[in-house]
Parts: C-alpha cells; structure tokens; sequence
C-alpha cells in the first residue's frame, strides 16, 4: 500500500488492520460546537488522534550506524557533491547504486511538484520513473511513498474496510507529500546549502499544497488542516540526511487536534486586534532577529529550551500565501539562525513546525512557526500540555542574538 494506495491487488490477504488508522482519544475528544470556524454541519472534533500505519516502518533508514551520521553534523565535510542516497535514483531518474553496488531506491516516484511547476496529479495512482530531473531544477515535492493515510483506496475494498473495521477506529485519508533538493544537501549543515536551494524547496512545498487543495475540493473534499514541517536528525524523526520536509495534508474532514484549537480560540478572542501584529514580543530582549519580512523571537512559554518562534509581517493566514520574496528572506534567515544555534552547541536536532489556519475554516489566524531543539522531557510534561524549562527566554535570545551577530554584519 505504498504511495497511499489501496487496491486489489495490494490488498488481496490483507486484512482491515494493515490499513492506515485514524483513531481519537476518548479521554481527550470533544465536540466542536463552535460556529464562528465556518465548519460544514457535518460533526467535528478536536483533542487528542493517532495516525496508526504498518507502512511507516517499511520505510527506508538513511543513517546506516551513529558513526554514519556523525558526519552530517560536521559542516566543514563538504561531502554533498559526492553522497548518494535513496532520493538519488528519484532525481536521476534511474537506480544509482552506492559504493557496494547496492541499489538506492528504483527510482519510481509520483512528482506533485518540480520547483513551482505542477507535474502529477495529487490523486494520481500510477508511479513512475522520470525523465532525470535537469540540473537548473532546486526542489521537487511527491507524495510520501510510506504515508500515515491513504490518497486512493478502491470503492468496494473501501466498503469492505467500514464494514470490518470496530466503530472506533476509520479508514484514515489523505495526502502525505515530502520535499526534497533535487542535488543532495544534508539536512544538517545549513550552512552549506545554498539560500536559492532553500527558498526553491519552500516554493516547492507551496506549489504542490496549492495543487492538492485544488484538486481534493474537485474531489469533494473540504474542511482540510494542512501541516507543513521539517524533522531534521533522526532525534525528532528524520529517517533521510539529505534536507527535505513534509506536508501533512488531512482529508479525513472530522476536525482537528487540542493545539489548533487552542490557537484557533486564541485569535478568535483577539477580536481583530492580533497578538501577533501588536506585540512587541516583551521588548527587545526577546527579539532575535527582525527582517523587512519575519520576526524571530524566543516564545516566553517555551516548548523546549531555546524555543523559537517566528511569523511573517503580513498578517496572512496559510504557508501557502507566503510570496517569492518573504520565502526568500526566510531562507536567508533561517541559514544564518541555524548557523548561530550549531555554534553555541544547541542540539542539531529539530523540528520546525509551521502553524497555519485549515483550508474551509473561515477564522482569523496568523500564520507562524516554531523551531524546537531535541530535549529529553518528563513524565509530567508527557502527561500535560506544559513544559518545564531551564533557560529564561531572554536570556536565550540574548546568546542567540550574540551567536548572530558575525552572520549580519
């Protein structure tokens, strides 16, 4: 059932639990009730859900040994130009093998985007080798080839899955998309990967939401939370060394989780005065960097220690209203905080996570994000949503913004 598909033919002995899952919490699920979101009538929820996917553990470990990635960390090892990995035998459009002559991936692939230019439909089901991608391209985005929902599942297979599966637990639907650079750049060393690289694989993830939005409403889909993000280090689930990031595209239209909806509830309590917009951030202190286009801070209730938030100037609501020349500075910005944390020994494992408002939910919202260092946390911080942190958020952007300073002169 790779690239989301469910067919006879992958489905024959198989049974209704080696499908992907969707399941909600019973203790932490309750009823949207709210109308101000614009939601269809349709019942919806928001709390605590798990994807559940036996094809998430087929995927392929990019990191051989701890030693193998070690040397990722290392930005002086100007290793890019000679790596080969999985998504190699994707850009060239044939199967490259590595230095034993094993084979890397076949090269079949479903390419949604390539930089800003539409390619595969998002609900197509065949995968395919390509063409080799030419060397002026930056980024593609394709559908996940292990997601954690399905695109297409045959209609009588579909029927048979409802039938068989407990009250529970759904079928879970909806598009998993990853991007990629078209030459390898490991995922850790930003300060190698050059800006236009960057900035190419953010429009490419833009293109190809805008693309699986359009073509899910044509599908009669609607309500759809989209969430982008990248896991870089195998810490915080990056199985691949070579810089990508996901989309989350969930077409399951039964709502969304405890966290949106409590941002959802905080901009709809602004009452058209945004925090975002307003705030001065606690004054300089907590102030890492301030472009024409982005504020970067360290958000006063850390997730982690050296938490740090950032948002565009404008107030749009969704990633993918971001223009050409805010995704541009938001490379440039990115390479250079990412360079300033490396050189103060923050953990090179992190997440970032964009905040966006879903399509179909008529809410304010002011589109933001996070970059959350790798922390070991505690029992208490699993068992609540609440942390306890070490580092006074002023005094973490004060060493960030020292650690800047020979990136902005």
């Amino acid at each position: 059932m790779e690239w989301g598909v469910i067919n006879k033919e992958n489905f024959k002995n198989k049974t209704t639990y080696d499908v992907p899952i969707k399941r909600w919490d019973p203790l932490s699920t309750v009823i949207i009730r709210s109308k101000d979101f614009g939601l269809r009538k349709k019942v919806r929820y928001y709390g605590h859900y798990a994807y559940i996917s036996p094809i998430r553990g087929e995927r392929p470990k990019g990191f051989k040994s701890s030693e193998d990635e070690k040397q990722f960390y290392d930005c002086s090892k100007k290793i890019f130009g000679k790596y080969k990995d999985v998504f190699s035998s994707v850009a060239e459009g044939k199967v490259v093998h590595d230095d034993w002559g094993m084979p890397l991936g076949n090269g079949f692939t479903i390419i949604i985007a390539e930089d800003e230019k539409k390619r595969d439909n998002p609900f197509s089901e065949s995968p395919h080798r390509i063409k080799k991608v030419p060397l002026s391209s930056k980024a593609l985005t394709l559908i996940n080839r292990y997601p954690s929902m399905a695109r297409i599942v045959d209609p009588e297979i579909e029927k048979y899955i409802k039938q068989n599966l407990p009250s529970h637990l759904k079928l879970s639907r909806g598009i998993n998309l990853v991007s990629i650079s078209r030459d390898f750049y490991p995922s850790l060393c930003f300060k190698l990967i050059p800006e236009e690289v960057l900035s190419g694989l953010f429009l490419s993830m833009k293109a190809a939401i805008l693309y699986c939005i359009e073509e899910s409403i044509n599908n009669d889909y609607y309500d759809i939370p989209v969430m982008p993000f990248f896991n870089i280090g195998t810490r915080v689930g990056g199985s691949q060394p070579r810089i990508h990031s996901q989309v989350y595209i969930d077409l399951n239209m039964d709502g969304h989780g405890s966290r949106l909806e409590g941002h959802l509830e905080a901009f709809k309590e602004m009452n058209n005065k945004c925090h975002l917009c307003q705030t001065t951030h606690g004054g300089t202190d907590r102030i890492i960097l301030e472009t024409e286009f982005w504020t970067f801070y360290t958000t006063g209730s850390p997730v982690r220690n050296y938490h740090i938030r950032f948002h565009p100037s404008e107030h749009i609501r969704r990633f993918s209203q971001l223009k050409v020349n805010q995704i541009e500075d938001l490379a440039k910005s990115l390479k250079m905080i990412f360079q300033a944390l490396d050189d103060i020994k923050i953990d090179k494992n992190r997440n970032i996570l964009f905040n966006s408002c879903p399509y179909g939910y008529d809410a304010d919202f002011h589109m933001f994000a996070d970059i959350i260092p790798h922390e070991i946390i505690g029992g208490a911080e699993m068992a609540d949503d609440m942390r306890v942190a070490r580092k006074l958020p002023h005094i973490a952007a004060e060493e960030i913004r020292n650690s800047l300073k020979k990136y902005l002169d």
